[in-house]
């Protein structure tokens, strides 16, 4: 019978598989032992002549340690006789398939089979990495500023280095000196376009030149101060958007180490999901150190975590390095940082609302009550006499109408939307 078959070839199997393991135990203690010996010797705790003796005794001279062949060869053999035992098994459910002869296949599923292949697209080779691209703007500016630019830089360094420093954080994507040359290109074109706005706006005349070159200086110190602090524009703004996405973007993470997943793998999950906008340069930048300057893990992390712009993002790469160079385990880690995370996100959002309840105070107070108020003085002053500081009660009740109070309507929308979090 197949079963009583089956049955002593299991039985066969599990008695190899525990004798590898006991010949694995014996080599493992023979081993630890050996080594705590020779421990105690170096150290001092034990004499050299009874160090001679227990070796002699328990070891045979240490040959019975050293000598593992002979183990080895035993394994060698039983893993031989496991796996003509696993031949046998197979052999005892051999189940061939049915394979249908030239003139038993159908004709309609061949022609269906071949309309699929030529409709199925071919999917692009997966890239791991992105590079950076030619700029022929930034090519061209080199060419032309090039000069002047170093020479700025090495005369005023001090003005640059914040500069330096928020180029980086901000990830644009050219270099240092380029960007300068670019933003003396850009201010240029600018007093260009000023001077021949300025003939169209003041003419050619006495003052008119004057007026010209004012205003073309006026674009020239703009566009220049522009270049100049865009850089740290996209700081703050990538410093908050980061800030709003990193607690999901780290319960997204945790979710995926649950699963074994690599930390690399982890990242490149989080990057092809397009969910994270504001995360996508930096984990971009993690990706291309590992897969194209070949920088092992850690150190690809310590890169970033250096140059970002959020300390949350800093941290939370930092603490990952901790735990990957500690052997530390990166599904705990994640798990444990994103229940902190929500817990701060939530705290801040609770936050928020104490505040907003505090702005909407003053908001009643100011923007309805007074105006109400501000009425009913008027009305009051009116029947009194018909001016107030020298001015018409009915000009002053227009002007607080129609002026001041949806001045203050938009002030006050306007400070809200710069306060509030982005949610």
């Amino acid at each position: 019978m197949i079963s009583d078959e089956l049955e002593k070839k299991i039985r066969e199997s599990e008695k190899i598989i525990g004798e590898i393991e006991n010949l694995k135990r014996s080599q493992s203690g023979n081993e630890k032992k050996f080594n705590k010996l020779n421990k105690e010797f170096t150290e001092g705790k034990i004499k050299e002549a009874d160090y001679r003796g227990r070796l002699q005794k328990e070891f045979k001279g240490g040959k019975k340690v050293r000598d593992t062949s002979k183990g080895d060869k035993q394994v060698r053999d039983l893993l031989d006789k496991l796996k003509i035992i696993n031949a046998d098994v197979f052999k005892l459910f051999d189940i061939k398939e049915h394979v249908e002869e030239k003139d038993e296949i159908d004709l309609k599923l061949a022609k269906e089979f071949a309309n699929k292949l030529k409709k199925k697209k071919v999917k692009g080779a997966k890239v791991d990495y992105s590079v950076y691209s030619y700029n022929f703007l930034g090519k061209y500016a080199n060419s032309m500023f090039d000069s002047l630019g170093k020479g700025l830089t090495r005369k005023y360094p001090e003005y640059f280095k914040p500069l330096y420093s928020n180029l980086r954080l901000a990830n644009i994507r050219v270099f240092s000196n380029t960007y300068i040359n670019l933003g003396l290109l850009g201010s240029f074109f600018g007093l260009f376009l000023g001077i021949m706005g300025g003939f169209l706006l003041f003419g050619i005349g006495g003052l008119g030149i004057i007026q010209i070159l004012m205003f073309s200086l006026l674009i020239f110190v703009v566009s220049g101060f522009g270049f100049y602090y865009y850089p740290k524009i996209i700081v703050d703004t990538r410093r908050r958007e980061i800030k709003n996405d990193l607690p999901f973007a780290i319960l997204h993470m945790a979710a995926v180490a649950g699963s074994g997943a690599r930390l690399i793998d982890i990242f490149g999950m989080l990057l092809q999901s397009n969910e994270y906008k504001a995360l996508s340069g930096e984990i971009k930048r993690i990706m291309n150190y590992v897969n194209l300057f070949g920088y092992n893990l850690t150190t690809a992390l310590k890169s970033v975590a250096g140059t970002t712009p959020n300390e949350g993002f800093k941290e939370l790469l930092n603490g990952m390095v901790g735990s990957v160079e500690s052997g530390g385990s990166i599904k705990t880690f994640l798990k444990s940082k994103a229940a902190d995370t929500m817990t701060r996100y939530r705290l801040e959002r609770q936050k928020y609302v104490e505040t907003l309840s505090t702005y909407s105070d003053i908001y009643t107070a100011l923007l309805i009550a007074a105006p109400l108020l501000f009425v009913i003085v008027l009305v009051l002053v009116s029947i009194v006499g018909s001016k107030l500081g020298g001015l018409e009660i009915s000009f002053i009740e227009k002007l607080g109408t129609f002026v001041v109070v949806p001045a203050m309507n938009v002030g006050f929308i306007i400070f809200m939307n710069i306060v509030q979090p982005d949610l």
